[in-house]
């Protein structure tokens, strides 16, 4: 079995039902975080380790290029990041450099990139971008010494890890449905890996914090009043299922059980990843440092 392997399908907003020859997606496509995301899935036991189960860590953003070249597949990229909803771009980047220095003091950072160095078409049509995997991680030590004149942490110094591995990546393009029309495509994957092929990614992804993630947010803020209670927002909220449940006492009293009915393994990482993607030139963006970042 190929080791941090991803089979990825470009579709279409309609389901399938084209043609057998899928259309050309060839281009330039920048990743919409706004409306992308990857979903991070553990192993975990419950029942106090008598059942093996998924555990769904979070979500994340994700943003990145994307190039496709029918004519010359060797000319195809594939670059993409995925990071912490914190904010809509990466706040570190690869080397641990702080890109968005209003989060510089939280504690720590994570960052998972992926850039193919090489693309082929395979005798089956599907495009195989091989290249380098790479996390990075940036920590801090918090001081937290409760006194009269204690004014919140004390952070020390970044400490900064990056660990890469090369991975292969398997595209199986499909039909584009009615998404050109709309100006956009989808592409979507996943890739599955064990601890031991890469023990920092995967205890890296498990020990990190992945905060709520919400797409395509628009907040607005209603004139004041005495009803005033804050922003309006919209959005779509993507949450994880909630482990199952510890079961309560037979006398229907809430009483606490034994601890570890549900337990964290943490041997194997999936990432399912949903990419939305636009022409390169379609809309205006904003680049910051090496990093595209969607309007």
């Amino acid at each position: 079995m190929l080791k941090n392997t991803a089979l990825f399908a470009v579709a279409g907003i309609l389901a399938l039902g084209g043609p057998s020859n899928p259309p050309s997606v060839a281009g330039s496509w920048r990743v919409d975080t706004r409306h992308s995301d990857a979903r991070l899935t553990t192993d975990a036991t419950t029942d106090y380790g008598k059942t093996k189960i998924n555990l769904a860590l979070g979500f994340a953003r994700v943003n990145g290029r994307i190039t496709l070249d029918d004519a010359d597949p060797t000319k195809s990229s594939v670059d993409f990041r995925i990071y912490p909803a914190t904010s809509m771009s990466p706040v570190i980047d690869e080397d641990g450099k702080f890109l968005n220095h209003w989060l510089a003091n939280l504690s720590n950072h994570t960052l998972v990139c992926f850039h193919s160095k090489k693309v082929v078409r395979m005798p089956d049509g599907r495009l195989q971008a091989t290249g380098e995997l790479a996390v990075t991680r940036v920590d801090r030590n918090v001081e937290m010494t409760p006194n009269e004149a204690y004014a919140g942490p004390v952070y020390g110094p970044p400490m900064i890890h990056r660990v890469s591995r090369d991975a292969t990546f398997v595209f199986d393009p499909a039909a584009a449905g009615s998404g050109q029309k709309d100006n956009f495509i989808k592409l979507s994957g996943s890739t599955s890996m064990v601890r031991e092929d890469f023990p920092q990614l995967v205890s890296t992804v498990v020990s990190t914090y992945w905060p709520p993630l919400v797409q395509d947010e628009a907040c607005q803020v209603p004139a004041a009043n005495e009803a005033y209670s804050g922003s309006e927002c919209t959005g779509t909220y993507l949450a994880t299922p909630a482990p199952p449940e510890v079961p309560h006492a037979a006398s229907g009293e809430d009483l606490p059980g034994p601890p570890n009915f549900n337990s964290l393994v943490g041997q194997h990482l999936t990432i399912l990843i949903h990419m939305r993607l636009t022409p390169q030139g379609a809309a205006k963006s904003v680049v910051a440092g090496n990093y595209l970042v969607s309007p």
